[in-house]
C-alpha cells in the first residue's frame, strides 16, 4: 500500500475523533428560564472538549512530522497505525466521561485515570510506530539520520511516562491530570523529531 493512501486514511480518521468530540456536549432539560444557567454549568464539557480537540490537532501534527520522515510502509507498520488510530478515535468517550464527572466527589477520580490511560495508551502506539520505522532503516527516508533520530527518542517518548503518571495521579487530583495533559500538549506543539531539512554533504551517499 502506498504511503499516500495510509496518510490519507489516518487523516480521515483523525478527523472523525476531532468532529465526534462536540457530540459530548448535551444540555439536561431545563424549566423556562434556565438555560442560562444551564449553559454555565456545561463548563466542565466545554473545557473537556477543548483540552481533546487541541491534543488531537497537536497528534495529527505531529503524526504528519512521522509519516514526513518514513518514505516506505510495509504491513507491520500499518497495523501499528491502525493500533495508533483505534486508540485516538476512542478519546471522545473518556472526554465525555471526564466532562461528565470532573466535578463528582468519587467519579472524577475514575474519569480522570480512565482519560489518562487512554492517552498512555496513544502515546504507547505512537513510540510503536516511530520505533518500528527507526528499526528498520529502509522504511526511513534518504535524508534522516539514524543516530539523530535514536538520541532525539527519549525526547519523543516524554510524553508516554507523563501519561501513565496520570493514571495512579487521577486517583490522587483530577484536575492535576488534565494539568498535566495540557502541559504535554504544549510540549509537543514543538518538534520533537531529528531535523531532516539537513541535506547530506555532497559526495556522501547514504547507506539503508
Amino acid at each position: 500500500m502506498s504511503k499516500g493512501r495510509v496518510e490519507a486514511f489516518s487523516d480521515g480518521v483523525f478527523a472523525v475523533a476531532a468532529t465526534l468530540l462536540i457530540f459530548n456536549i448535551q444540555l439536561d432539560k431545563t424549566a423556562p428560564g434556565g438555560l442560562l444557567a444551564a449553559l454555565l454549568a456545561a463548563w466542565p464539557k466545554y473545557a473537556a472538549y477543548v483540552a481533546s480537540f487541541l491534543t488531537i490537532g497537536v497528534m495529527w501534527i505531529n503524526h504528519h512530522s512521522l509519516f514526513e520522515r518514513i518514505t516506505r510502509i510495509n504491513r507491520a507498520l500499518m497495523f501499528l497505525n491502525l493500533l495508533l488510530l483505534m486508540a485516538i478515535v476512542f478519546l471522545p468517550f473518556p472526554t465525555a466521561v471526564l466532562g461528565s464527572n470532573i466535578l463528582l466527589p468519587r467519579d472524577a477520580n475514575t474519569a480522570a485515570s480512565l482519560y489518562g490511560l487512554n492517552a498512555a495508551v496513544i502515546a504507547v502506539f505512537f513510540s510503536a510506530v516511530w520505533t518500528y520505522a527507526l528499526t528498520h532503516a529502509d522504511l526511513l527516508a534518504p535524508n534522516v539520520d539514524r543516530q539523530a533520530a535514536m538520541r532525539s527518542w527519549p525526547r519523543f517518548t516524554v510524553g508516554l511516562v507523563g501519561y501513565l503518571a496520570c493514571i495512579p495521579l487521577g486517583q490522587v487530583s483530577p484536575i492535576a491530570v488534565v494539568i498535566v495533559c495540557a502541559a504535554l500538549g504544549v510540549y509537543y506543539l514543538y518538534e520533537r523529531l531529528p531535523d531532516i531539512r539537513r541535506q547530506p554533504a555532497a559526495g556522501v551517499r547514504h547507506q539503508p
